[in-house]
């Protein structure tokens, strides 16, 4: 790319990472809802009955400025409802405890070390990390290794399947978007885990 400086590079790279990994996310999001709701009936008594505790307990309170009250918030019940309130965030956390959806009960090899494995569990959390930072804060990003499933080394990231980056140099990428690469590479491969079963 002649003509462009460096720190532009390493600026669109991140911002092509970025929009790539929401992307990816949502894909990854919308999956686990689909298979948890069509799972639903299948579930045991005591977790179907924790998942209404969990849906119930989101009446919380809001402040009405115009009518100038606290008020709740109101939880309707309906016989068919797939709890379409609940959070991926929650519904991975009521898994991980009780780990009764056999569609969510899998380890990832790791990519870089043999022998290594990360549950499902602990590798959506992570993402789900990743997506809530990127979500208040694009510029100056930092992530944490609670935030990462695992770093991958450029040579690795060279060679996945990055569309918008194929008229870059990956070696332009700063730490923070390797980050964003490597989760999106796992995002990857969690997602055909989870079609495998469908």
């Amino acid at each position: 790319m002649n003509g462009i400086d460096e720190n532009t590079i390493v600026v669109q790279i991140k911002s092509l990472m970025v929009y790539e990994f929401l992307n990816e996310y949502n894909k990854l999001e919308y999956l686990i809802r689909e298979i948890f709701e069509r799972n639903i009936h299948s579930l045991p008594t005591n977790v179907i009955q924790q998942l209404y505790f969990f849906y119930g307990g989101r009446i919380g309170s809001y402040i009405d400025t115009e009518g100038e009250t606290v008020r709740l918030t109101s939880v309707k019940y309906k016989e068919n409802d797939v709890f379409k309130e609940l959070t991926v965030n929650q519904i991975i956390k009521i898994f991980k405890k009780n780990p009764c959806l056999d569609a969510f009960n899998f380890e990832i090899q790791s990519i870089q070390r043999a022998g290594v494995t990360f549950t499902f569990f602990d590798c959506v959390i992570r993402i789900i990390n990743m997506r809530n930072i990127l979500a208040h804060e694009i510029v100056n990003i930092f992530f944490k290794d609670k935030d990462l499933i695992e770093l991958l080394s450029l040579d690795q990231l060279e060679l996945q399947k990055f569309e918008m980056l194929r008229n870059y140099d990956i070696c332009k990428m700063d730490n923070m978007t390797r980050y964003i690469a490597s989760n999106i590479v796992y995002m990857r491969r969690m997602m055909i885990q989870l079609n495998s079963l469908k």
